[in-house]
């Protein structure tokens, strides 16, 4: 049996990100200096994304809360892998991310799911 190839996949989600998503951000804050005066900056990183509300079905008797975005955000372009401790700039404001989860069946990262919060 022929392996199935996910790098044609995340090119296909790459491409719909693209045409139906926007830009946007991902920002970290790094801490430089010594500890009893450190010094924060912050860095974006350019990204594209697709913006989706939560399903009401989702928000009910879970950790999702009223108000949570889905984020998927597409590999393309993306020189970071994301954390938890960064934000994501959605329309210049910014959000916390309260979960991530890569898409990667067999390896290949296709795109990142995130749940923000603002």
């Amino acid at each position: 049996m022929e392996a199935f190839d996910y790098g044609k996949t995340r090119a296909t989600a790459e491409r719909l990100i693209a045409k139906f998503g926007q830009k946007g951000s991902l920002r970290r804050i790094n801490n430089s200096g010594p500890d009893y005066d450190p010094v924060q900056a912050s860095d974006d990183f350019p990204c594209s994304f697709v913006d989706l509300d939560q399903s009401q079905a989702h928000v009910a008797d879970t950790l999702i809360q009223r108000g949570d975005r889905m984020v998927y955000i597409s590999t393309e372009g993306l020189s970071i892998t994301p954390t938890l401790a960064d934000k994501m700039l959605i329309g210049g404001v910014e959000h916390a991310i309260v979960d991530i989860q890569p898409l990667s069946p067999g390896g290949t990262v296709v795109f990142w799911q995130l749940q923000v919060r603002r």
